[in-house]
């Protein structure tokens, strides 16, 4: 279950690219999420990085937010270069503010559909007016020089054609994802609000929903969803939190992106917080209640059954597994028991078909599953963060797993499985396990690293491997908890140690400078904070 400061924390769920880029590739191809496409800013075929600092102090504002942006080469990613956003940027609207929390989701797409990818920042925190963290979405814009607070814009529910209307503590923005969900060529964005009251049923959530054109976003014919919209199952409750994970794939593969909706916070057949996951299809028109799907551990089919606290669909991450040409949907259940083991977590994956997602085939993973590395151990919370893309360069998608309370001989050090696709789906065969004791990790394992907290995938080298940004919202340097970011690099044979790097804010070129609390890289683009 993700950590709570003054509201979330992070994991990884990766979107998929426009419809009209994935025709051109192969039916296989087609379906693989490909954010390395997705977050190229500067359109050199290198994708780039934005790191989250959701607690970075702005001048006096503490815990304003800020977002660090390294760029991609044939060398992998560098400092050189790189940029420093703050709501104080330059043409970015809105003004740094205390507890902002600007950083505090992160996801990229081509909603100009120009060939550059832009960025859209979720900044939960934010105030609207006198309506204390309502929350907010900054997009900034790709070129030729990267990223740019020229001609970025701010949404919130007060913007022209949004739904609904700012309310305390919506935190509109601590979820984000993107898919093309009504198969026009530009990417759409999806917004989640977990803290949302829908009538009387207060943090019942809500997810807005913006559409791309020519002119990037735009609040009009934007959507408010619920699950009160007609066709979506589950019924509104107090404290659903419906939207705080998202996820966005194809997964009848019919050209439109659909959405997977996580709601970790829903009681399921009397069990509190044994979590649902809502599936919405794209179409035409956008996303739709219609033919929705519901998805419990009491589903048929579905591994494990429900329980207090699994928090089911706490994270969430889309690829395709088992290369047939749908999208599948992996599911963390970073809460689950094992056997008598206390929040040692799993993973359940429903596999994609013409139909939609099928419980049918789909797959239970924990640490005690077969070849997976270590062993589930309390409170481990296995699934806590996920990032699927394709590390062997095989053409079937694999999966990282974060273990961010992960013990070695010290508390909480972290850890990451990667469990790798093949014809019969994702396996723990030839798995991998790695920590910052990993040969060739950068730094090493300490006790409260939190090595895993986030991830992302993406080839920031152009090599045909994806590559891991890792996490490690708890490194110290000389102060506490400043954070950092190992990126480990695909090959073959999977992620490597061997030429990896470490990142924060003392590197050479990347902006400001580490300082305590400031929890560098706690959010990764796509990730569910």
């Amino acid at each position: 279950m993700r950590r709570l400061a003054v509201a979330v924390v992070i994991v990884l769920a990766v979107g998929i690219v426009s419809a009209g880029a994935l025709a051109a590739d192969s039916a296989a191809a087609e379906a693989r999420v490909v954010e390395s496409l997705q977050s190229d800013f500067d359109n050199d075929g290198f994708a780039d990085l934005a790191v989250g600092v959701r607690f970075e102090d702005v001048g006096s504002m503490v815990d304003g937010g800020a977002v660090n942006v390294v760029y991609g080469g044939a060398a992998g990613l560098t400092g050189s270069g790189s940029q420093y956003f703050t709501q104080n940027t330059p043409g970015v609207p809105g003004g740094a503010e205390r507890d902002d929390q600007f950083g505090s989701a992160l996801a990229a797409g081509d909603f100009d559909n120009d060939g550059f990818a832009d960025l859209a920042i979720g900044v939960s925190g934010e105030s609207v007016g006198t309506v204390i963290e309502a929350g907010a979405v900054n997009v900034l814009y790709g070129g030729a020089g990267g990223l740019s607070g020229s001609g970025s814009q701010l949404f919130t529910q007060n913007s022209a054609g949004v739904d609904d209307s700012p309310e305390l503590s919506d935190r509109l923005g601590d979820e984000l994802t993107v898919g093309d969900f009504n198969n026009d060529g530009y990417t759409d964005l999806s917004i989640g609000a977990f803290g949302e009251s829908v009538g009387a049923a207060t943090t019942a959530g809500a997810v807005n929903v913006l559409y791309g054109g020519a002119a990037g976003l735009t609040g009009s014919g934007s959507q408010f969803l619920t699950r009160n919209t007609p066709g979506v199952a589950g019924g509104v409750e107090t404290a659903d939190g419906f939207g705080f994970a998202l996820t966005a794939g194809d997964f009848n593969r019919d050209g439109s992106a659909d959405l997977a909706v996580g709601v970790p916070f829903d009681d399921v057949d009397g069990k509190a917080n044994g979590g649902t996951v809502n599936v919405l299809y794209g179409g035409a028109v956008g996303l739709t209640g219609s033919g929705s799907q519901l998805f419990t551990q009491n589903t048929p089919g579905v591994g494990n059954a429900s329980e207090a606290d699994d928090t089911f669909g706490d994270t969430l991450a889309a690829g395709d597994f088992d290369n047939d040409g749908f999208v599948d949907l992996a599911i963390g259940v970073p809460g689950e028991d094992v056997l008598n083991i206390s929040a040692a977590g799993a993973i359940n994956v429903l596999y994609g078909g013409a139909a939609g997602l099928t419980a049918s085939g789909s797959q239970y993973i924990n640490q005690d599953s077969p070849g997976v590395g270590s062993s589930a151990e309390p409170t481990d919370v296995f699934g806590t963060s996920l990032a699927a893309d394709d590390f062997g360069g095989d053409g079937y998608t694999d999966l990282a797993v974060g273990v961010p309370d992960e013990d070695s001989s010290l508390v909480n050090v972290g850890a990451v499985n990667v469990l790798f696709g093949g014809a019969a789906g994702l396996t723990g065969s030839g798995s991998q396990l790695l920590t910052q004791n990993t040969p060739g990790v950068g730094s090493t394992a300490e006790a409260h690293d939190l090595f895993g907290d986030a991830l992302a995938a993406a080839d920031f080298d152009s090599d045909g491997h994806a590559d891991l940004a890792v996490g490690v919202t708890g490194e110290d340097s000389s102060i506490a908890d400043v954070g950092a970011v190992n990126v480990l690099y695909g090959r073959a044979a999977g992620l490597t140690g061997s030429g990896s790097q470490l990142f924060t804010q003392n590197t050479p070129g990347v902006g400001d400078t580490a300082e305590e609390g400031d929890q560098f890289g706690r959010t990764l683009p796509g990730s569910s904070n």
